[in-house]
């Protein structure tokens, strides 16, 4: 069987598979970019433009990074209980096209709401952005390693632990990343981690992008997060070749 053809068909499987899934999955996209476009400024008592700019390009970036860092580990440690990962890696086909087949079905998923979240940001703050020519590869960058990042979380972690190491992150992503507002505003050491995380590059490269021009962006958020998903796909094609 070709690799393509091999790709194709684990391509259907998987949406086939999580057709009851996907539906849900949308919604709560939506839902949770309404909580912080709508939410969020609640809890200011001024906005002005900087802060509004966080707000409406924090809201895809999260929504980005939570599918990636929430909903796919706890699928795949659904897969990995149900058995349904061990007879996909029984197939004849390679670990690395499973991967990629699995990988597109969520950064197709993901893209609905981010395209959601948005709209309605630059609706609220009557921002009028104008995105860069760079706007899509970043987001499929940012969204492709947070996927890779959950499906390694997935991957090494038992099922249990993988569930609730995602709430964990949840309470981080939402509370202690530099995403709706500026880095400066954490403590000295939390924002020396984020330096070397790959949460404020993803929120860097959304801005800058999605600001077309007005926010400074450099190479620097573009290669961490390209050497985070790289490392990320490696170690979940080595786990997965592993224990086939």
């Amino acid at each position: 069987m070709s690799t393509l053809r091999s790709y194709r068909l684990l391509l259907a499987w998987q949406a086939r598979r999580l057709k009851g899934v996907l539906p849900l999955a949308l919604v709560v996209q939506a839902l949770l970019a309404l909580g912080i476009v709508i939410g969020y400024p609640l809890l200011v008592p001024r906005i002005d433009r900087t802060t509004a700019l966080f707000l409406a390009t924090g809201a895809p970036t999260i929504t980005l990074i939570s599918m990636g860092l929430v909903l796919v580990p706890q699928m795949v440690a659904q897969a990995r209980t149900e058995g349904t990962l061990d007879y996909m890696r029984s197939l004849p086909v390679p670990r690395l096209v499973y991967l990629v087949a699995d990988l597109t079905v969520w950064l197709v998923v993901v893209l609905p709401g981010v395209l959601f979240a948005v709209v309605v940001g630059d609706v609220r703050f009557a921002l009028g952005l104008h995105p860069s020519p760079l706007v899509v590869p970043a987001m499929l960058l940012v969204a492709l390693t947070a996927t890779a990042i959950g499906y390694a979380i997935a991957s090494l972690l038992p099922a249990m632990l993988a569930n609730l190491l995602t709430q964990v992150l949840v309470v981080f992503i939402l509370m202690f990343s530099p995403l709706d507002f500026p880095p400066d505003r954490l403590p000295a050491w939390l924002a020396a981690i984020h330096r070397v995380l790959p949460i404020q590059a993803m929120g860097e490269v959304v801005r800058g992008t999605l600001a077309g021009g007005t926010v400074p962006l450099t190479a620097g958020p573009f290669l961490l997060l390209a050497a985070w998903c790289v490392a990320s796909l490696a170690v979940t094609h080595r786990v997965m070749n592993r224990r086939a």
